[in-house]
């Protein structure tokens, strides 16, 4: 029997008048929040380019496990570069991914892996194909 373990999906970020910000997760995660190049923590441009990076390699792991051959697959890594539009509204235009996968795969078997991971991949989804924002009053705590 698989147990499902639900995780919560809300994410806030705070800016005291002065000082660093912080970023965290109603699961428990937390990160500072650099607003200037001089501070520790990721700015929010970094903070996508990394929820990109970490969907794509979570995704390679399950396109391995779905074709049956992660046994093989040793480690794999994503660098994510974005590259901002040169014009308004301020947003990325583009982004730019590179695969490293360690394992004993064709040429052939590690594009597979690469399109399906890029099938598979929320971030990447969202992010091509865009999302509603909305402004809501609050947002719960989740059941």
């Amino acid at each position: 029997m698989v147990n499902i373990v639900k995780r919560s999906t809300v994410v806030g970020a705070s800016l005291p008048g002065r000082g660093q910000g912080n970023v965290t997760a109603r699961s428990g995660a937390s990160l500072d929040l650099a607003g200037y190049a001089s501070e520790g923590g990721m700015t929010p441009v970094e903070l996508m380019d990394a929820a990109l990076a970490g969907c794509l390699v979570l995704s390679v792991r399950i396109a391995a496990r779905s074709f049956g051959w992660h046994e093989r697959l040793v480690s794999v890594k994503a660098d994510v570069r974005h590259e901002k539009a040169p014009d308004e509204p301020s947003r990325v235009m583009a982004f730019d991914c590179a695969f490293e996968i360690e394992g004993d795969f064709s040429p052939e078997e590690r594009e597979r892996l690469i399109a399906e991971a890029h099938r598979l991949c929320t971030v990447g989804n969202t992010l091509e194909r865009g999302a509603v924002i909305r402004d809501v009053e609050n947002i719960p705590e989740e059941e």
